[in-house]
């Protein structure tokens, strides 16, 4: 999931309060989102403080299971298991990369980074969390082991490309068997099918409780090492950490929108969001990818004590 652009980390906290007009097949605003939940309540889940909607339902969260990753990576450091600046070959990252698949992550990351032969494992993660790289997610996965992710989630969470082998390039096997073969070498190119078709396999990925991402996410706001990844949308232009610090990943798959976020205002207590859709009809979903509107709803519940009550009671 690509940048939180400057207008959206202000633009929520000035917006009124009042009720807008607003179909539920268009995200193009808080408002808008707020009519989709109700309208879908079942194939939607909002957790944070003082709502719990679906809340121990397993969801698919696609590319924000990544703080998952980002948890184990941050216990491994810590317990010393792992170095940030343990040096990763390009070429075995670049391995593990299905192109196309990614929507331009994994090129997106090796131009910000401007690597030599080998990129530090932090850098890796940065990757995985600011360009939301598949490659750098199933990389770490690898070195750090299915087990600590496990852990975390409490459920299995499988490679995100050796499902996409799996499912759209014909590997016979397991995802992570499909995985090992692309890595060692046995070129597998995913042939991808109508939006219905992958928004189907999409709905079946990823999934984990929300209430247990949103407990992972509030963990991971109080560790400065995965602070540091999991605010890069403060370091670009125009960020006020003064107004509000974000704390963010999101993920996109066909018909599934995520957004794992947590928000500290000045004198504030942080809160800590998730945002999981499922189920969306296409039109819709590529209205969300296009404004972020899902964003600006997270941000504006977390910022406006009415569109809060608002949004509460939409899901009692």
């Amino acid at each position: 999931m690509n940048a939180i652009v400057t207008a959206l980390l202000t633009a929520a906290l000035i917006a009124p309060t009042g009720a807008a007009s607003a179909t539920t097949d268009e995200f193009k605003d808080a408002e808008a989102v707020l009519a989709y939940l109700k309208a879908h309540p079942r194939d939607v889940a909002l957790v944070t403080e003082g709502i719990r909607h679906n809340a121990d339902r397993p969801a698919p969260v696609a590319s924000a299971i990544k703080i998952i990753h980002l948890a184990a990576y941050a216990d491994a450091v810590r317990a010393g298991k792992v170095s940030p600046r343990e040096r990763v070959p390009v070429s075995r990252w670049n391995a593990y990369h299905l192109p196309g698949t990614d929507g331009g992550a994994h090129e997106a990351a090796l131009k910000r980074l401007k690597p030599g032969a080998t990129v530090t494992l932090d850098q890796l993660v940065s990757a995985m969390i600011e360009e939301s790289d598949n490659a750098a997610a199933d990389l770490l996965r690898d070195r750090l082991g299915p087990a600590a992710l496990r852990r975390i989630a409490r459920t299995p969470v499988s490679t995100i490309n050796g499902e996409m082998l799996r499912a759209f390039a014909g590997c016979r096997g397991s995802a992570d068997a499909c995985l090992r073969r692309h890595v060692a070498g046995e070129r597998m190119t995913p042939v991808l099918p109508s939006f219905e078709r992958q928004a189907a396999w999409a709905d079946t990925v990823t999934r984990v409780r929300p209430a247990v991402l949103r407990d992972v996410l509030a963990r991971l706001a109080k560790d400065p090492v995965a602070r540091k990844h999991l605010e890069w949308p403060m370091r670009q232009p125009g960020a006020d950490p003064k107004r509000i610090v974000i704390g963010t990943k999101g993920g996109l798959l066909p018909g599934v929108v995520s957004e794992a976020m947590y928000t500290v205002l000045p004198g504030q207590r942080a809160r800590h969001t998730v945002l999981a859709l499922r189920r969306m009809p296409e039109g819709a979903w590529f209205s969300a990818v296009q404004s972020y509107a899902h964003q600006q709803f997270i941000l504006k519940v977390a910022t406006d004590p009415a569109f809060r009550a608002r949004v509460r009671a939409a899901l009692s």
